[in-house]
């Protein structure tokens, strides 16, 4: 009951301050419009932003981050939808479905699908935080460093088998993304790994970057280059509203990444990238063969997009109640609160029931704000798609170029990007899926991490630490999906061919 009145009391401050609600949209605009320019995600938009919160008292300065941070995961997905150009690593796996459905001339519908697939994800997970950040942050103890490894490994297999057609060449995209992450300095020892000699590598590749590189100049080398149809890209007529049938199809997925999402955005280290794979996976592992996932299906466009906001609500359990960043963004966000003298741990609602209780208000006020913003803007979002080819891709390659250089003011970035773009180009070229490489680019870093901490607690005995029941279940699925992915059938068919050749052959020769 004190979480209801507590909640409420929090709703109705925030409804009768037109200041807080005014700071809301307005974090929620600037989201939308980082999350939508590619390079600029809400942990780089909410850190430029540390000159408004020296001058705003944290009542007003926290909620706008947060709105910020829900409407960026908005934001996101209309690059992805629009250009295939994720504002963010979650929006990846938005591109494989959203994309192809804004090609057949469905981009507002695609559009205010997601926006209501997003919508859905924060109210689900908003209530889980209301109710359930207690037993949650809980849970997010309970996983070690091992844990996380194995989980990491789960998310790369299936990530390498779930997307794309050929299995073994999602394996070896996955793989080359991990090996690109070891480059640079390494943590433990202080060494530099795969630098040639070159100091700009020493702090390693940069994963926005790469993500611009892959998919802004590779899809516009791509389009320009292999002979795309500027007739599918500029057709956007139909619907702007779903049909009844569209809702149906999506509304068990959109629930089911919610759910991910929340519980991938509570485990430290998880976040919203993490939860698109995994509820994208789960959705290809479910749906028919004639849903046509990756080819513009409706559950495929709202199951990452309700678990990425999702995550949102869910990486404030952590960051709120024991004072672990969740994610980049919520690690930028504990430092706006250690900045304001504000401790998140096990007694922060106590010691700030007020504060606390109206970040997690702004989040649900943030939610409808956002929905309300995507929809009314997709008719004139949508149109970007109408643009020619030839105006779009110089557009693209600026914007994309003016991004990296932002990121850190420098120009090796901008040509690390153009190298990545080549690198998209020519896994376009023989069929590997570009989005596999930087997930294992951005997980990398992760599984490294994670890797090196569990063999720490374990002296170095690697049989020990996989021996944990959690490690053991999660390294099963990871194994079992990775031998149902494989063709054994065409394996199997080509050794018996050529068993069959091989003893032919032997006949004629014996006669």
């Amino acid at each position: 009951m004190n979480t209801l009145n507590d909640l409420f009391g929090a709703l109705g401050s925030i409804a009768t301050s037109p200041i807080l609600l005014l700071v809301i949209l307005l974090g929620v605009v600037l989201g939308t419009v980082a999350g939508l320019l590619p390079g600029v995600g809400p942990s780089t938009s909410i850190a430029l932003l540390l000159p408004v919160a020296i001058t705003l008292p944290a009542e007003l300065s926290l909620p706008l981050m947060v709105s910020l941070y829900l409407g960026a995961e908005y934001g996101g997905r209309i690059s992805a939808i629009l250009l295939n150009i994720p504002g963010d690593p979650g929006a990846i796996m938005t591109t494989l479905d959203g994309h192809p459905m804004a090609l057949k001339g469905k981009a507002a519908t695609a559009l205010s699908i997601s926006a209501l697939a997003s919508f859905l994800g924060s109210i689900l997970a908003f209530l889980g935080l209301a109710f359930l950040a207690g037993p949650m942050s809980q849970l997010g103890l309970a996983f070690g460093p091992a844990v996380y490894f194995s989980v990491v490994v789960m998310a790369l297999v299936l990530s390498a088998t779930l997307v794309g057609s050929a299995p073994m060449l999602g394996l070896t995209a996955v793989a080359l993304g991990v090996a690109m992450s070891t480059i640079g300095i390494e943590l433990q020892s202080g060494l530099p790994r795969f630098t040639f000699g070159s100091s700009t590598l020493l702090e390693g590749i940069e994963p926005i970057v790469a993500i611009i590189g892959v998919f802004g100049i590779g899809e516009i080398l791509a389009s320009t280059t292999m002979s795309k149809d500027s007739r599918a890209i500029s057709s956007l007529t139909g619907r702007f509203f779903p049909t009844g049938a569209e809702l149906k199809q999506g509304t068990l997925p959109g629930l089911r990444g919610s759910i991910i999402g929340f519980i991938a955005g509570v485990l430290p280290g998880a976040g919203a990238t993490i939860a698109a794979f995994f509820s994208y996976g789960l959705e290809k592992r479910l749906a028919p063969a004639s849903a046509g996932m990756g080819k513009g299906a409706v559950r495929g466009l709202v199951a990452p997009e309700a678990a990425n906001n999702a995550a949102v609500s869910g990486s404030m359990v952590p960051l709120l109640t024991l004072g672990i960043p969740g994610s980049g963004t919520t690690a930028v966000l504990l430092a706006y609160l250690m900045m304001y003298g504000l401790n998140p741990g096990p007694g922060f609602f106590e010691a700030n029931p007020v504060l606390g209780w109206t970040i997690i208000g702004a989040l649900l006020v943030s939610a409808i704000f956002g929905m309300i913003i995507n929809i009314g803007a997709s008719p004139l979002l949508a149109k970007i798609l109408a643009i020619p080819m030839p105006f779009m891709a110089p557009t693209i390659l600026m914007l994309a170029l003016i991004s990296c250089y932002s990121i850190h003011n420098s120009v090796t970035d901008v040509y690390i990007a153009l190298a990545f773009g080549a690198l998209g180009y020519v896994m376009r070229l023989v069929g590997m899926s570009p989005a596999l490489l930087v997930i294992g680019i951005v997980l990398g870093e992760m599984l490294e991490r994670n890797l090196q901490q569990a063999l720490g607690l374990t002296g170095g005995d690697f049989w020990a630490m996989i021996s944990q029941p959690l490690v053991l279940l999660f390294l099963g699925i990871a194994v079992l999906a990775l031998l149902t992915a494989l063709p054994w059938k065409q394996m199997v068919g080509k050794r018996l061919q050529g068993k069959s050749k091989s003893d032919a052959d032997d006949e004629s020769v014996t006669r």
